[in-house]
């Protein structure tokens, strides 16, 4: 009997220590696991050096505009008074900004509501209602002011954040902010996120002890338009024939938007026209047929034509005879010394998923179709065919580009739509491509 008391005691123990290290197991491997999946992210998340922070910062030259907030101040220091700013506004790069806010200088308060256009300032005198125009150099850039406080770099790589919902990278920097504070009487400290997916500036913070001295700005809404104009006065435009008015008239209104106009007011008149009145300082015929035309995109395989332009020019049936059925003249951008004939419709605009604007600085710019998922082997299936051919792409019935099939666009799926052109001319085709199409061409008449 004895015995068997002695048995179970010890089956009893054995289970309670069994218990206990089953449970430091449980641990340790729980130890174990946290530190492999740290391991693993800090394999995947690379620790970013100051190359980051500095291609970010040249990375703003080459987007075509971003809103912002931006605050930034000091207390009395020595003999310099007191300054508190409060602004948001936009910036279309290079040289386009809309700045509005308060800016207070020891007792002085002062609004301010103002464009500057290429180096000229324009301001909004309530008594007149009209924008006056004036030298550059009399209010804050904030375009420049954002270089100017990221200029002395030492860039060191905090950790990984989130700012807005978006990954990002947290640097701290040295900031230069002599022109807050010219006898240094402050040690300021500067904080810049990233964003990981895009690598442009989110947020530059900047603040010192006892917030003596702060500078803070938020960048929004990248690339969300491409200019920027002076609202000087209401002009108005008839548009007739719109069956789909509210899918049509968005669409019209975002592309006045994206190149920098404000919202138009629209009226829609019992006949069924549709008036858009765009407060502008001039708009051309040229810019009004541009924003109402269609947005077709057709690609073709195109041949240097063999035979006297002239003779093509003026015969249409000439160009098939010569060429096969369906082929076309097209001029490159309408110039006469770029002939070219599109032989074979490739590719039409639904088969392209996306399109993309980028700033090539200088004021260049290119835009690139991206295929749709589905597209990838009639891509892989042109450039096995027709390497090296001249592809004509065509919007709204005009050569914009001609250029060499190439493999290399295999590795992004992605075609050169226009490679180079001025601003102008390429984001007011990029105007027509970034959302949908029309339902067809508009004709227009001033009223």
């Amino acid at each position: 009997m004895e015995r068997e008391r002695r048995k179970n005691l010890v089956f009893k123990k054995f289970f309670r220590v069994s218990d206990r290290v089953l449970f430091s197991l449980l641990v340790l491997f729980s130890i174990l696991a946290g530190c492999t999946h740290m391991i693993v992210r800090a394999k995947k998340e690379q620790i970013p050096d100051e190359n980051v922070a500095i291609s970010s910062i040249a990375r703003i030259d080459s987007i075509l505009g971003f809103f912002f907030d931006w605050q930034f101040g000091r207390e009395k220091i020595g003999l310099m008074p007191e300054l508190k700013a409060e602004f948001s506004g936009k910036v279309s790069i290079p040289d386009r900004i809309f700045l509005k806010g308060t800016l207070r200088t020891g007792d002085i308060v002062e609004k301010i509501n103002t464009y500057t256009i290429e180096g000229k300032e324009y301001t909004y005198n309530k008594e007149t209602q009209i924008w006056e125009g004036g030298a550059k150099g009399s209010f804050p850039n904030p375009l420049e002011n954002l270089k100017l406080i990221l200029s002395f770099g030492e860039f060191t790589f905090i950790k990984f954040d989130k700012y807005n919902n978006s990954e990002c990278y947290l640097f701290s920097f040295k900031p230069n902010v002599y022109f807050l504070d010219p006898i240094e009487a402050t040690k300021p400290e500067g904080f810049f996120w990233i964003s990981e997916k895009k690598g442009l500036p989110l947020r530059v913070k900047v603040s010192s002890e006892r917030r003596r001295l702060n500078w803070d700005m938020r960048l929004s809404k990248f690339n969300s338009f491409a200019n920027i104009n002076v609202p000087f006065r209401s002009q108005k435009i008839r548009v007739s024939g719109i069956k789909n008015i509210e899918r049509e008239v968005d669409l019209i209104m975002d592309r006045f938007i994206f190149l920098g106009y404000e919202k138009p007011d629209v009226t829609i008149e019992k006949i069924g026209d549709v008036v858009f009145s765009i407060k502008a300082e001039r708009l051309s015929d040229s810019i009004i047929s541009d924003i109402l035309r269609k947005g077709k995109v057709d690609l073709y395989i195109g041949t240097w034509p063999k035979d006297p332009i002239f003779e093509l020019k003026e015969n249409r049936k000439l160009v098939c005879e010569k060429y096969g059925e369906g082929a076309q003249l097209f001029f490159e951008r309408g110039m006469v010394t770029k002939p070219v004939i599109a032989v074979k419709k490739i590719l039409s605009r639904d088969a392209l998923h996306s399109f993309e604007l980028k700033n090539d600085i200088l004021g260049e710019y290119s835009i690139y179709a991206y295929l749709k998922s589905e597209g990838g082997d009639s891509l892989k299936e042109i450039v096995e065919n027709y390497l090296d051919e001249p592809m004509v792409v065509v919007v709204d019935n005009r050569a914009v580009s001609v250029s060499l099939i190439r493999d290399t666009w295999l590795v992004e799926n992605k075609i050169p739509i226009v490679k180079g052109l001025k601003g102008n001319e390429s984001i007011r085709i990029f105007t027509k491509l970034k959302n949908k199409p029309l339902e067809k061409d508009y004709d227009f008449t001033w009223d």
